[in-house]
C-alpha cells in the first residue's frame, strides 16, 4: 500500500508540473530576453521590409506620416516616405545608401541627392544602426512586461509594452519631442522577430496622443540597394 501511495504521489507530481503550461516549462519567457533574441534576428537579416503609418497630421509644420519600404543593414533603404510639406500630403520615392539620401520629388524627371531633415524627415537608412535605430529601441524600454497575445492577419504576436524617453524615438520620428515619454506595444511573432512596434505620445503641437505604427515582414530576401 505504501509502494502504490508513493507511486500515485509522483504520478500526481508529474502531472501537475507537467501541466504548468506557457512558455520555458509553464513560466512565461523573461521579456529582456525575448526582445534580446528579437534584437539579434533583426540586426542579422540581410533585410526587412517596413512600414510606418499614423492616422493623425500636424495643423502646421512639416512631419513624416508613413513609410514603406525595404531596409538593408549595408544600411541601405528603397522604398517611398509620406511627408506633410508646406500644407501638403506627398509620397517621395527614396533611396538612401552610402551616407546619403536621394529623392525623386515632385515634378522631377529624376533622383536627386537631398538633406532630409529639411523635409522633417530622417534618413531611413539608419532605421538599420544596431544602437540608434529601430533594434535599439527594444533593450530599452522602461517598466517593460508582458501584455498577451494579439492576432495579426494569420499570425499570432506575443506583446510586450513598456515606455520609451522622446530622445530615443525622435531619431526613428522626428516630430517626436525629445523631453516626452511614449507608450510602446512591441509584437512579437512565433520565430521571435519583431513584427510589429506602435509608438504614442505627443508627436504634434496641440494634437494629443498620437500613435505611429510601424509593422516588419519579408525577413532576409535578397536585396541589393544601389544609388539611383
Amino acid at each position: 500500500m505504501r509502494t502504490r501511495a508513493a507511486a500515485l504521489g509522483l504520478a500526481l507530481a508529474l502531472a501537475v508540473t507537467g501541466c504548468g503550461g506557457g512558455e520555458e516549462g509553464g513560466a512565461k519567457a523573461d521579456p529582456q530576453k525575448v526582445l534580446a533574441k528579437a534584437k539579434t534576428s533583426f540586426d542579422q537579416a540581410s533585410s526587412v521590409h517596413l512600414t510606418m503609418s499614423t492616422g493623425s497630421k500636424p495643423e502646421t509644420g512639416d512631419a513624416v506620416l508613413g513609410a514603406d519600404g525595404t531596409l538593408t543593414h549595408q544600411p541601405a533603404f528603397d522604398g517611398k516616405v509620406k511627408v506633410l510639406f508646406k500644407g501638403f500630403n506627398t509620397e517621395i520615392p527614396i533611396v538612401a545608401v552610402d551616407g546619403k539620401v536621394y529623392a525623386k520629388l515632385p515634378f522631377a524627371a529624376s533622383y536627386a541627392a537631398i538633406d532630409p531633415s529639411e523635409y522633417g524627415a530622417p534618413d531611413p537608412a539608419d532605421f538599420a544602426d544596431p544602437a540608434a535605430g529601430i533594434s535599439g529601441l527594444l533593450l530599452r524600454l522602461d517598466g517593460l512586461k508582458q501584455k498577451g497575445k494579439t492576432r495579426e492577419g494569420k499570425q499570432v504576436l506575443t506583446t510586450y509594452a513598456g515606455t520609451l524617453p522622446g530622445t530615443l524615438v525622435k531619431p526613428i520620428i522626428p516630430s517626436a519631442n525629445q523631453t516626452g515619454t511614449y507608450r510602446t506595444l512591441v509584437g512579437i511573432d512565433g520565430e521571435g522577430r519583431i513584427a510589429t512596434l506602435s509608438v504614442t505620445g505627443a508627436f504634434f503641437s496641440g494634437a494629443g496622443d498620437v500613435t505611429y505604427d510601424l509593422a516588419f515582414d519579408d525577413y532576409d530576401k535578397s536585396v541589393t540597394i544601389k544609388k539611383p
